[in-house]
C-alpha cells in the first residue's frame, strides 16, 4: 500500500512540476512573440504599437506540456487601430501582420464607387494568408493589390448600372486577382459577408442557394474572362 501512495505521490507531483514549468515557458514564450511583434511594427511601419494579448501557437488538442512554444498571434494596438502580428520564434522570416486591411478594404471601395458609379455600395478583400495577413516586404494597400496572392475582391452593390459592371476597367487588378459583383435587389443584403459569400459559390458552381432569390445581377472577373449572370 504505502509503495502504491508514494508511486501516486510522485505522478502527482511529477504533473504538478509540469504544470507550473509549462506555465513558466508560456510566460516567457508570450513575452518574447509581443517583444518582436512591436519591433516588426516599428521597423515595418515606423511607429511602436501596444501589445494587448497573445495567443500562443498550438499543434493540436493533444499537445502535450512538453511541445515547445514555438510562434502566437500578438494582439496590436496603436491610435485606436487594433491589428495582430504572428510570429514565428523558430524562423525571424516568419512575421506577418493585418495592419493593412481596413486601408486596402477603403482603398477598393472607392476605386470601386469610382468606377461603378455606385453609392450603395459594399467592398471587402481577402488575399494573403486565410485571414488576410501579408508579410513584411508588404507595407501598402498598393502593395497588397499589385503583389499579394489569392486575392478576391467582394463588391455587393443595390440598385447598379448593369453597363457599368459589364465596362468596368480592371486592368489596375493583376490577371489572377478574382472580382465578384453581386446586385442585390434589397439594401440589406449588401453588409451580409455570409450570405454573399454562400450567394457567390453557388453562382459559380451552378447551385441554387438562398440568396439567388435576391439577386439582381451577378458579374465575375478572373484570368481575363467575365462570367454574368442577369435576371
Amino acid at each position: 500500500m504505502k509503495g502504491i501512495l508514494k508511486a501516486g505521490s510522485l505522478i502527482v507531483l511529477t504533473v504538478m512540476c509540469a504544470t507550473v514549468l509549462t506555465g513558466c515557458g508560456e510566460k516567457r514564450a508570450e513575452h518574447k512573440i509581443g517583444k518582436e511583434a512591436r519591433y516588426y511594427v516599428a521597423d515595418k511601419y515606423g511607429f511602436r504599437p501596444r501589445t494587448t494579448d497573445v495567443e500562443l501557437r498550438h499543434v493540436g488538442e493533444l499537445e502535450g506540456v512538453w511541445h515547445r512554444k514555438d510562434g502566437g498571434t500578438a494582439t496590436c494596438e496603436y491610435e485606436g487601430h487594433t491589428f495582430k502580428v504572428y510570429v514565428s520564434l523558430e524562423n525571424p522570416e516568419i512575421r506577418y501582420d493585418d495592419y493593412l486591411k481596413e486601408a486596402v478594404d477603403a482603398y477598393l471601395t472607392d476605386y470601386m464607387s469610382a468606377a461603378l458609379d455606385c453609392e450603395d455600395i459594399y467592398v471587402w478583400a481577402t488575399y494573403g494568408t486565410p485571414v488576410c495577413m501579408i508579410p513584411g516586404d508588404i507595407k501598402t494597400a498598393e502593395d497588397v493589390i499589385n503583389n499579394c496572392d489569392n486575392i478576391q475582391i467582394n463588391v455587393s452593390t443595390c440598385g447598379l448600372n448593369r453597363d457599368n459592371a459589364k465596362e468596368m476597367d480592371v486592368t489596375e487588378f493583376r490577371s489572377d486577382t478574382e472580382i465578384n459583383i453581386i446586385d442585390w435587389t434589397k439594401k440589406d443584403c449588401i453588409e451580409d459577408k455570409e450570405l454573399f459569400s454562400e450567394t457567390k459559390i453557388g453562382l459559380q458552381t451552378g447551385t441554387f442557394t438562398d440568396g439567388f432569390n435576391n439577386i439582381s445581377s451577378w458579374y465575375c472577373y478572373a484570368n481575363g474572362d467575365v462570367r454574368s449572370m442577369e435576371k
